[in-house]
């Protein structure tokens, strides 16, 4: 399971790293209020209308910030899957290469012990031909699928350094994404703040226009 998953892992590491947050692009509707008073200085009503208009376009903008924030809250889960999932899967591989080389180091112990008792066969000459043959036959077969899983173990240990490769070249990339939310979360908290100041000073503007005559 381990190996089935780890293997998994490392053929998604080759296609979905390459990632980028969603860009924002939102621009901020324009208040200036020293360039509505000039333009609609004699036209009270024009200049309460304008003023509409403008808090109806920051009211939009808010809503595409709501937006941007709900795309972020999920890119912002994302970069910490990830990088729970990286930890995981090296936390893991190092794991499996430390059993592997347990394994190893166990199965070569047994062919040390296979190839002593072959030495020793070799050498009582005293019994017969049907008994040597049948204990020899015996060690060949137990050399032979000792062989075999002294390959295989090899191969998965290559797989596992393959894959902790592959884990430590994607940390930039991982951390790239990373650092795209911190600083999409940054321009957006600065949209934020821009927005909330363009608000106000529309409301206070609003309720001076009420005023006017």
């Amino acid at each position: 399971m381990k190996k089935f998953f780890l293997m998994a892992f490392a053929a998604l590491s080759m296609s979905a790293m390459a990632q980028s947050v969603t860009p924002v692009s939102i621009t901020l509707a324009e208040f200036k209020v020293d360039s509505l008073r000039a333009l609609y200085m004699a036209e009270p009503i024009m200049y309460r209308a304008a003023l509409d208009n403008v808090s109806k376009a920051l009211a939009k903008n808010a809503e595409e910030i709501k937006a941007a924030k709900a795309v972020l809250k999920v890119e912002q889960q994302h970069a910490k899957e990830m990088t729970n999932g990286m930890k995981e899967a090296s936390s893991m591989a190092a794991s499996l290469k430390k059993l592997y080389a347990k394994e190893e180091q166990e199965l070569k112990g047994m062919q040390k012990v296979v190839e002593k008792q072959q030495r020793t066969l070799n050498k009582q000459s005293e019994l017969t031909q049907d008994t040597r043959e049948a204990y020899t036959a015996f060690l060949d077969k137990q050399q032979k699928e000792l062989g075999y899983a002294l390959r295989e173990v090899a191969d998965r240990a290559r797989a596992i350094s393959e894959l902790e490769t592959q884990i430590n070249n994607r940390q930039s990339e991982m951390q790239a994404f990373d650092q795209q939310v911190t600083q999409k979360e940054a321009e957006i908290t600065m949209l934020e703040g821009q927005l909330k100041e363009r608000q106000n000073s529309v409301k206070n503007e609003q309720k001076a226009a009420k005023t006017m005559q």
